[in-house]
């Protein structure tokens, strides 16, 4: 029997060297569906990259896929906090539309009719893995719903991260045949939460804080500007556990600046080790990757830790698009939402049609063709939490190619109107000058429209 086999082997491997418009056609199959790899870090602010300019710390893995893919380099989260935004990058919807505007306290509460990422690639033939940190209201054991057929790793358990590499690896190792989408999870630079109230990290271990000569120095913006709203400072009172900066002095800032940028170094390291699975099982020229965060941090700028608040460095996130080998670097301002726009981006390259019902964009286009067509406005949210604790206070952000306006549902100081170009550190609020009274009705009416159209209630 074993003999019968082996020739019956014999004689199709020879039929198929004679017929070499079969082997193509096989090989076109599994290459016209590139893999996708998403890597996502956790409250990492898009400056805290090497590539992004910064010399403070050294990331060769994020800097090694921007030198192989687009940098978008205005790109912001649905929400600056955790269950908000994943549940926006996995669900394509908004977090007013998901619900989900705080974290979550319990690990079902998703609707069964809200569609997922995993499941979407898993009904159109793709093997799907997740690796990593989770965060999501929906519990793992619900494969159905999420769709990820691979799941490793979830746990919040100490040194998580230094696992997710090698199930990464094992799972490209059995699908590199297929095509697949997996997801890498990591926690940090998460960890700069314990490192400021002095707990112990979860995931890694840093050396004591060297002498002052070692401290990166302090950005310019990063004194509390001048006619802010109330109540962003008031909010920080909830749990000084969540703020111990509070009081905190400029050595102080120096130093957290230095422990977040370990941080993000400790966890590039980690990323180059998945991409090496890549390269190891001969798959990386066919594997889009695409590497954001969930949201940003404050890293001492307008002395804040953690995320939740509207500026720049805790709502803008790392978004860089790569196929190493073959893709060539560049950088893109085009306005992108890594919660909105992540599935049609994916479903873009997959060649999956966007399930209906989703607002976002597709990334390719931009990537295809610079001068295709965008957004030119871009709205995102905020709803400051004690983790799964709602503290009553909303906001939104409406961004343009220059401006960017701001605001609160309380306090008589609501708003804030910032031109980037002249004031990227946020720092000047025009929104209290006379001049600029024109351009904030139109931001107001703009805002107002945009709830209407897309049945949000902040107003």
């Amino acid at each position: 029997m074993g003999k019968m086999i082996f020739r019956m082997n014999a004689v199709l491997a020879v039929w198929v060297m004679l017929n070499p418009a079969l082997a193509l056609a096989q090989a076109a199959v599994k290459s016209s569906k590139p893999n996708i790899l998403l890597i996502m870090t956790d409250q990492q602010t898009a400056d805290a990259m090497s590539c992004a300019g910064n010399t403070d710390l050294h990331t060769p893995a994020m800097d090694m896929l921007a030198a192989n893919g687009v940098r978008f380099v205005r790109a912001y989260a649905a929400q600056p906090l955790c269950t908000p935004s994943r549940t926006s990058i996995f669900s394509g919807k908004m977090p007013h539309e998901t619900g989900f505007t705080v974290n979550a306290s319990k690990n079902d509460q998703l609707p069964d009719s809200l569609l997922m990422m995993g499941k979407i690639f898993a009904s159109a033939g793709y093997k799907t893995g997740y690796v990593g940190k989770w965060h999501l209201p929906l519990p793992v054991t619900k494969k159905q719903q999420h769709g990820f057929e691979y799941i490793e790793n979830t746990g919040m358990g100490d040194y998580t991260d230094a696992a997710t590499p090698a199930f990464c690896a094992d799972f490209i190792k059995k699908n590199k045949d297929n095509p697949f989408l997996l997801v890498a999870s990591f926690l940090n630079p998460h960890d700069i939460c314990e490192w400021a109230r002095k707990d112990n990290l979860k995931m890694d271990l840093l050396p004591a804080v060297p002498d002052s000569s070692f401290w990166p120095k302090l950005p310019a913006n990063w004194r509390k500007p001048a006619n802010e709203p109330p109540v962003i400072r008031e909010q920080q009172h909830s749990n000084y556990r969540t703020y111990p900066s509070l009081n905190w002095n400029e050595s102080q800032w120096r130093q957290y600046r230095w422990a977040y940028n370990r941080l993000v170094e400790k966890v590039d390291n980690y990323i180059a080790m998945v991409l090496a699975s890549l390269k190891k099982y001969q798959v990386e020229n066919n594997t889009i990757v695409i590497f954001t965060s969930d949201h940003g941090d404050g890293y001492a700028e307008h002395q804040w830790n953690q995320k939740q608040v509207l500026y720049e460095e805790s709502a803008k996130v790392p978004f860089i698009v790569s196929k190493i080998g073959v893709w060539k670097s560049r950088t893109d301002s085009s306005l992108v939402c890594n919660g909105i726009d992540m599935i049609p981006t994916m479903c873009g390259f997959a060649g999956i049609a966007v399930p209906k019902g989703l607002n976002g964009m597709n990334v390719k286009t931009r990537i295809d063709n610079p001068e295709s067509a965008w957004r030119d406005t871009l709205v995102t949210e905020t709803e400051f939490a004690d983790n799964d604790k709602s503290l009553g206070i909303k906001g939104r952000a409406v961004f343009t190619s220059h401006f960017k306006y701001i605001v609160y549902n309380k306090g008589e100081l609501r708003e804030q109107l910032f031109n980037l170009a002249a004031d990227p550190g946020e720092m000047n609020n025009l929104a209290v000058q006379k001049a600029y009274t024109a351009k904030l009705k139109i931001f107001r009416d703009y805002l107002k429209q945009w709830c209407r159209q897309h049945h949000d209630t902040f107003y």
